[in-house]
């Protein structure tokens, strides 16, 4: 499974919908209720646990989290500084 693959069954976890409803240009922040700051915090734990990447490394800026694919661009960034590490 690709690192899109793996984020849309995270985020479909945490937002309640199927994963085949997520795509690249979805917005995020303000579209979910359950994007609050408890939702942002799991959504971050989870993507920590199943890339192995440190929270530290990913940008917590509401830019990320405007839309699946920023999110998806920050993650892969911080797999790529793990890989480099």
């Amino acid at each position: 499974m690709n690192t899109v693959a793996k984020l849309q069954n995270i985020l479909s976890q945490v937002i309640n919908i199927p994963s085949e409803s997520i795509f690249l240009k979805m917005p995020l922040i303000g579209e979910y209720a359950e994007l609050d700051s408890m939702g942002i915090m799991t959504l971050l734990m989870e993507i920590e646990s199943e890339f192995s990447v440190d929270i530290n490394d990913i940008d917590l800026s509401m830019e990320t989290f405007a839309s699946f694919d920023s999110l998806q661009r920050s993650v892969e960034s911080a797999i790529n500084l793990r890989l480099t590490a």
